[in-house]
């Protein structure tokens, strides 16, 4: 019996010929045709695999995954069948869960966890708009979530990899609606008729309408998943290289979700659905990659991609190998051995690679990074020698060795020890028991391993960053520095401390979420049409939000981000807030901003005030008017305006009246005054002239007057 093959099946083993590749000039990159697409990426996927496996990454990926894990072992001491010490040791799970909470609280600090910087001449209210919608993007689809499994993988194995793009589905919603609308009863004194409901208005039925959607994605690839070109050297910059190749395991659903998308040339339902069933048990095996990261049976993971795990042969695997370069896309189905089919050879249209990635540590010259699987592996090795050993030494004291007399104590069978056992002995004259019998004297434990283990844990968390500074914002009890005696001193460590990770988040930020961003601005521009984006916008900003699209698609921004280990920013924010609103409330301040056009955003300062605190209510607490509300308010202010002229005219004619009345008394006042120091004046005039009177009086009177 004929078995079915897929339409358009192509060998893969042939060299790359000149009729392949079509060449357009140097602006454009060339085109491979289908045969040509074929050889291509089967032979740039074996090139960037080989280089992978040269370079030995997948033993270190390994490795960091066995310590993270730290799987026990079996081990005896030689001769026996005791087992030794093997104590499971998970100081590189330590670190790593130690590291991750405190990198994700600096990105995610803020809601949402970017600054969008408007060029000059830009409207604010579109960049709200903007910050608005894509926040809530980036919470459809989990993206906090997803970074956090990204910063797990980067912290790890030393490089974490993201898919970013865009995916229009159909999909089935079920809703639920009144058969009968509730009764509508006029009632006194009420604008709006009051509802009743009936036994016919509550009961519901289900529509299922079929929605489309257009949403991004941004998806977490498994390392040795994405084969990157081998000369690409520039960490956290995987947007910019020149090619990669993606390799997937899709099922028959999964390809029939691609039929979706206009770009992919699927197979028609009836022959994918006899091919998979004619090869049921044609799953391709893993890479080598795959099989050295996931081939050990001692450490935990979920069953490998290409396995078959499920009876039904529509959710079985087939390869899919995916080449992406700043100009086109090539999907192959790798159905056969040396066999294939094409299911996309296209132009794609975002200004980029879809793809990016970060470091923990860069390697100069070199795109893969390091992680704390190989930063603290060394010491984790270390610790487990010395805890091991520690352990067997202890071990010879809660099981000593016996000896005894040779010649006349040789037992007929094997003396086990235990708790109230008796030992018969013979004891040489001359000798006591304890000559015939006794404890082999024990080995001490060097006070050295101590030392030595304490040392080891120090150097692993001054190699991450993971020590009790950032983790705890504390300083060890011992060995700390002098300059932790001041608060000062102490907040300068732990700042310092803060920054060993601050590298790993910014590589993040500038690798993973400014070029994510990027590109989400580029493709909800393309592709998300425009009453989806006024639909989210009404949701997040309110029905009544009105968006300029004009200037929405030409807006002219940067995005950026404001990550802080230790919120060193916000907090900044938080003091200065207020000395914010007290030059804010200046009047002059006020008076001259209003002379030069401008005015001061009320609700944007209590948005900041929110931001700060924390609170997630601005849109209940500060809302847009209703209808009535906004008609009560233009009649109370059409009616108060002239009862208010009223009000001041007479509160002015008061304020008058007690200035004048204020100023007669204060002229009163001045005019007894006068008077008194005139009456004064007089008084004193009077009397000199009576005594200069009384003295020519006398003076004719005397003796010697003739």
């Amino acid at each position: 019996m004929a078995t079915a093959e897929l339409p358009g099946l192509q060998p893969a083993n042939d060299r790359i010929q000149p009729d392949d590749v079509q060449t357009f000039g140097p602006e454009l990159e060339p085109r491979y045709t289908d045969e040509g697409a074929i050889k291509l990426v089967t032979e740039d996927a074996y090139r960037a695999q080989n280089f992978i496996d040269l370079k030995q990454w997948n033993l270190h990926w390994r490795e960091s995954d066995v310590l993270y894990q730290s799987p026990r072992t079996t081990a005896q001491f030689e001769g026996s069948t005791v087992a030794r010490a093997n104590v499971s040791r998970f100081t590189v799970a330590s670190h790593v869960n130690s590291l991750v909470p405190g990198m994700k609280s600096g990105i995610f600090y803020e809601r949402p966890p970017f600054l969008i910087r408007p060029r000059p001449g830009q409207d604010q209210y579109t960049i709200n708009a903007k910050s608005a919608l894509y926040s809530a993007l980036l919470d459809e689809i989990e993206f906090e979530s997803s970074a956090e499994q990204g910063l797990e993988y980067m912290t790890t194995y030393g490089t974490c990899i993201y898919q970013g793009g865009w995916v229009t589905e159909t999909e089935v919603q079920r809703k639920y609606v009144r058969k009968n609308a509730p009764l509508a009863v006029a009632l006194p004194l009420q604008t709006k008729p009051e509802p009743v409901y009936t036994r016919e208005s509550d009961e519901f039925e289900i529509e299922e309408p079929e929605i489309t959607t257009n949403r991004p994605f941004l998806e977490l690839c498994e390392l040795g998943e994405v084969l990157v070109d081998p000369k690409f050297r520039q960490p956290n910059r995987l947007h910019k290289t020149k090619w990669l190749i993606r390799r997937t395991y899709p099922t028959f659903r999964d390809l029939e979700k691609f039929r979706e998308n206009a770009d992919y040339d699927i197979p028609s339902e009836e022959a994918l659905k006899a091919y998979f069933f004619d090869h049921r048990q044609n799953a391709m095996p893993p890479s080598n990659v795959e099989l050295q990261q996931t081939g050990n049976t001692s450490i935990h993971h979920a069953e490998d991609r290409n396995e078959i795990t499920t009876a039904d042969v529509l959710d079985h695997p087939i390869e899919c190998l995916e080449r992406w370069s700043q100009k086109h896309v090539y999907t192959i189905l790798r159905v056969e051995t040396g066999k294939c089919v094409v299911i996309r050879n296209k132009r794609h249209s975002f200004k980029c690679v879809p793809f990016f990635s970060a470091n923990f540590w860069n390697i100069p010259n070199a795109f893969w990074g390091i992680g704390v699987g190989r930063l603290a592996g060394s010491d984790q090795r270390i610790e487990k020698g010395l805890v091991d050993a520690l352990l067997d030494i202890l071990s010879f004291a809660c099981n000593p060795q016996y000896t005894r007399n040779r010649g006349a104590n040789a037992p007929t069978q094997q003396i086990r020890t235990r708790l109230g056992g008796i030992v018969d002995v013979d004891v040489p004259p001359g000798q006591s028991v304890r000559d015939a019998f006794g404890i082999i004297e024990q080995p001490k434990v060097p006070p050295e391993v101590f030392a030595a283990l304490q040392e080891s844990r120090n150097s692993s968390t001054n190699t991450t960053g993971a020590d009790e500074a950032f983790t705890q914002g504390s300083l060890p009890p011992k060995g700390g520095s002098s300059a932790a005696r001041t608060a000062t001193g102490a907040g300068g460590i732990i700042a310092a401390n803060a920054n060993k990770i601050q590298g790993p988040v910014g590589r993040f930020v500038r690798g993973v979420l400014i070029p994510f961003l990027d590109l989400l601005d580029d493709m909800v521009k393309q592709q998300m049409p425009v009453t989806e984006i006024r639909q989210i916008l009404g949701d997040e900003l309110g029905a009544s939000y009105m968006l300029d699209m004009d200037d929405f698609f030409n807006a002219n921004h940067k995005f950026e981000c404001l990550a802080g280990v230790h919120l060193a920013a916000k907090k900044a924010m938080a003091q200065s807030l207020p000395l914010m609103i007290q030059i804010l409330e200046n009047p002059h301040l006020v008076e001259q901003l209003n002379a030069m056009g401008y005015m001061v955003d009320v609700k944007q300062i209590f948005l900041m005030f929110e931001e700060m605190s924390e609170w997630k209510n601005s849109r209940e607490l500060i809302r847009p008017m209703t209808p009535q509300e906004k008609q009560q308010f233009a009649q109370a202010s059409q009616t108060g305006a002239p009862a208010q002229q009223q009000e001041l005219k007479g509160k002015l004619a008061q304020i008058a009246a007690r200035h004048q009345a204020k100023s007669e008394e204060i002229d009163q006042q001045g005019e007894a005054s006068v008077a008194h120091d005139l009456m004064l004046q007089a008084g004193e005039q009077a009397a000199a002239y009576t005594e200069r009177k009384e003295m020519r009086n006398y003076e004719q009177q005397g003796v010697f007057t003739p």
